[in-house]
């Protein structure tokens, strides 16, 4: 386990030192976006791919999850492939690829002549085991909303059944693995000096992964967190959070938007209260 003196806040660190630093087995959830290839300079920070998904596999308890939020960087005019050989490793450290959510975005930014303009980033959802907490967001608008349809199954040799109890459709239903990302300036966050970052994660993103994975008290980390968005997120979903950070100024940009989000949390956490005396 880890120390309350270590939770709930930024460390300023290189992530496989900090990593280093946990017990093994102490983290649920890992939600992370590391450095696309070499599409951003962090400092000229070497990201070392391989050492740290072998430390996030030995920190995450059993049940636990990482999501690993990816994209390929076109080299020469071809996709580098870097995202599968990264999901494969993975596999060779001990964590399964429950599933991958695609993350596709509002609107193309650079669009080609060449190409179709890339539009989406991989979310890999890598767990130890059986995931502990799996809570499918429900969310999907449905347009027959009070029909009564026949309950069906199909077997592996192709027949179907239709014996099943009816059922009648509700207004939304579960969510696939693609999800619409609302992103850009002002969507991404409304918190204006983060986009000093120059990739940001977007909110609406790290949130529906955090209430996928986990439950309310958990510990949701992030080792290269960046502006904090995971952190902030975590917390404001009643989380505890641990982020580490290794480039100076994006670890002061982190802290600095975690105090203001250590605020909003104050402020939910007196609505629910004064909410709850009402009542």
């Amino acid at each position: 386990m880890i120390s309350n003196k270590r939770l709930n806040q930024i460390v300023h660190c290189d992530c496989i030192e900090g990593i280093g630093a946990l017990p093994d087995a102490c983290i649920p959830l890992t939600v992370t976006s590391p450095p696309y290839d070499a599409m951003r300079d962090y400092g000229g920070t070497k990201f070392q791919f391989e050492p740290i998904a072998t430390e996030l596999a030995r920190v995450t308890m059993p049940g636990g999850v990482i999501v690993w939020v990816v994209q390929d960087q076109i080299v020469d005019g071809f996709e580098s492939g870097t995202s599968a050989r990264q999901r494969l490793f993975f596999e060779t450290v001990g964590m399964n690829v429950h599933g991958t959510v695609i993350m596709a975005m509002k609107g193309c930014r650079y669009p080609r002549k060449q190409r179709y303009g890339q539009q989406f980033h991989y979310a890999f959802v890598l767990s130890k085991g059986k995931p502990r907490v799996v809570k499918v967001l429900q969310d999907k608008p449905n347009s027959a909303v009070g029909a009564v349809v026949a309950n069906s199954r199909r077997f592996r040799n192709g027949d179907l059944t239709t014996t099943m109890k009816p059922k009648r459709i509700g207004p939304y239903g579960l969510r696939g693995n693609v999800w619409l990302i609302d992103a850009g300036n002002g969507r991404t966050t409304k918190d204006r000096f983060a986009y000093e970052h120059p990739a940001l994660m977007p909110e609406g993103m790290a949130e529906d992964h955090i209430l996928s994975w986990s439950q309310p008290g958990d510990l949701v980390f992030d080792p290269m967190c960046g502006a904090a968005t995971t952190c902030k997120m975590a917390l404001l979903n009643h989380r505890k959070y641990l982020g580490m950070e290794v480039h100076q100024p994006y670890w002061e940009l982190a802290c600095k938007r975690m105090e203001l989000a250590k605020e909003a949390h104050q402020r939910q956490v007196l609505a629910i209260l004064r909410q709850k005396a009402a009542g």
